[in-house]
């Protein structure tokens, strides 16, 4: 009788460990993917930043253009012809 009882347990507790391992596994791509875009996000320079944003939807393409002009006008003179060309591209 106790031996029936300790494999009860047993598998009991083997099930739920189990069970939890593949819980885990199934949560961790969608964390570890959201932590990833957070790291990505902020490591982007303001241009990044802001392509992105418009390609998500956030921005208009009015809004867009009006922003790079503003980030682009802080940048060095020579730079700012060729960026704007790269950006738009």
């Amino acid at each position: 009788m106790l031996f029936l009882l300790l494999s009860t347990v047993t598998l009991s507790v083997a099930g739920q460990l189990i069970r939890g391992v593949i819980r885990q596994a199934n949560a961790s791509p969608a964390d570890s993917l959201q932590d990833g875009q957070q790291l990505d996000e902020s490591n982007e320079t303001p241009i990044e930043t802001l392509r992105r944003r418009y390609a998500e939807g956030e921005l208009d393409q009015e809004e867009f253009e009006r922003r790079l002009d503003q980030l682009i006008e802080t940048e060095e003179p020579e730079q700012q012809t060729t960026e704007r060309e790269r950006v738009l591209e």
